[in-house]
C-alpha cells in the first residue's frame, strides 16, 4: 500500500490514511467519554475535522491532545490555542512530513494497516485469545497497569474507566491466556468497517512467548468477524511492537509524531 517516495502518496494509500484516522478518532472518543463517565472533567472540541481534548487534573498527553491535525496542519495554531485558553500542556499529532524543521518529537509513531485475512497467527502452544465479559475486565485492566506500569494517578483513573470501557459498543476487550492463566491483554475498537488495536499489554515475565503477536492475529479474527475490512494500528518507531505487526503481515505507511504544543511556539 506505500510508494518507493516517502514525500508521495498515492490516492490509495491517502485514503487509507483516512480511514486510520477516523478510526482512532473514534476510539479516542471513546476513551475520552469513559473517562468522563468515570468522573475527569475534561473540555472536548470537535467538528468533522479535527478533536481537541483537555483535562487539566491529569497531566497525561492521553487526555491532552489534538487529533486530526495530519488531515489539516494549517489548524494547529486553533489546537495551541485551545491548550492556551484550558491551562494544559498539551501535544499535536502531526504527519512526520509536517513536522516543523529544529522541533524534535515526544516520540514517533509508525502507522500499519492490513486487511484481517492477511494478518498472520503465530504458533504458540497451549494459548487462546478471546474476548472477555464484562465482569472480567478489572482483572483485564489489572493486566494493562501490570505491562505499561502508568502513574499512579493514571492507572487510578484507568481502573475507574474500566467498567464504562467494557460497557461500551464496538470496544471489545480481548485476553490471552497461556495454560490457563491471563497472560497478555488488548482491545479492538469497531468503527465503520476499520477496526483499531491498541492497548496491547504484556507483562515483562511474559514476555518472548509470541503473546502479543498472538493478540494481533486475535484482534483481526474479530474484526473480520465484525465485518471489518481493514485493521488498523500505530506503534512506536522502530520498536518491539512496530516490528510484531509486521511480523503479521501489517504494512507501514506512514509515520506520525507528537508534539509539545509548547515546542511549535
Amino acid at each position: 500500500m506505500g510508494t518507493s517516495d516517502p514525500q508521495v502518496v498515492s490516492p490509495a494509500t491517502a485514503a487509507v490514511l483516512g480511514r486510520f484516522s477516523l478510526a482512532h478518532r473514534a476510539a479516542v472518543r471513546a476513551e475520552w467519554r469513559a473517562a468522563e463517565a468515570a468522573g475527569l472533567e475534561m473540555e472536548i472540541e470537535e467538528d468533522d475535522d479535527v478533536m481537541f481534548g483537555a483535562a487539566p487534573s491529569i497531566a497525561s498527553t492521553m487526555f491532552n491532545r489534538a487529533l486530526g491535525l495530519t488531515e489539516h496542519p494549517d489548524r494547529v495554531s486553533a489546537a495551541a490555542d485551545f491548550f492556551a485558553t484550558h491551562d494544559v500542556a498539551g501535544e499535536v499529532v502531526l504527519d512526520a512530513r509536517d513536522a516543523p524543521g529544529g522541533v524534535e518529537p515526544r516520540i514517533r509513531l509508525d502507522v500499519h494497516v492490513a486487511a484481517p485475512d492477511q494478518v498472520r497467527p503465530p504458533a504458540v502452544d497451549r494459548l487462546t485469545v478471546r474476548p472477555i465479559d464484562p465482569d472480567e475486565a478489572d482483572e483485564w485492566m489489572s493486566i494493562v497497569v501490570a505491562a505499561n506500569e502508568p502513574a499512579p494517578e493514571l492507572a487510578v483513573l484507568w481502573r475507574s474507566m474500566t467498567p464504562h470501557i467494557a460497557r461500551t459498543p464496538g470496544w471489545f476487550l480481548i485476553a490471552a491466556e497461556l495454560d490457563g492463566r491471563v497472560a497478555g491483554a488488548a482491545s479492538l475498537f469497531v468503527s465503520n468497517g476499520v477496526g483499531w488495536l491498541s492497548w496491547a499489554s504484556v507483562p515483562p515475565e511474559e514476555r518472548g512467548r509470541g503473546i502479543q503477536r498472538a493478540l494481533i492475529s486475535g484482534r483481526a479474527r474479530i474484526a473480520e468477524q465484525q465485518g471489518c475490512d481493514l485493521v488498523v494500528a500505530w506503534a512506536l518507531a522502530g520498536g518491539h511492537s512496530s516490528a510484531n505487526l509486521e511480523l503479521s503481515g501489517f504494512s507501514r505507511v506512514g509515520q506520525r509524531v507528537a508534539i509539545r504544543a509548547a515546542d511549535l511556539g
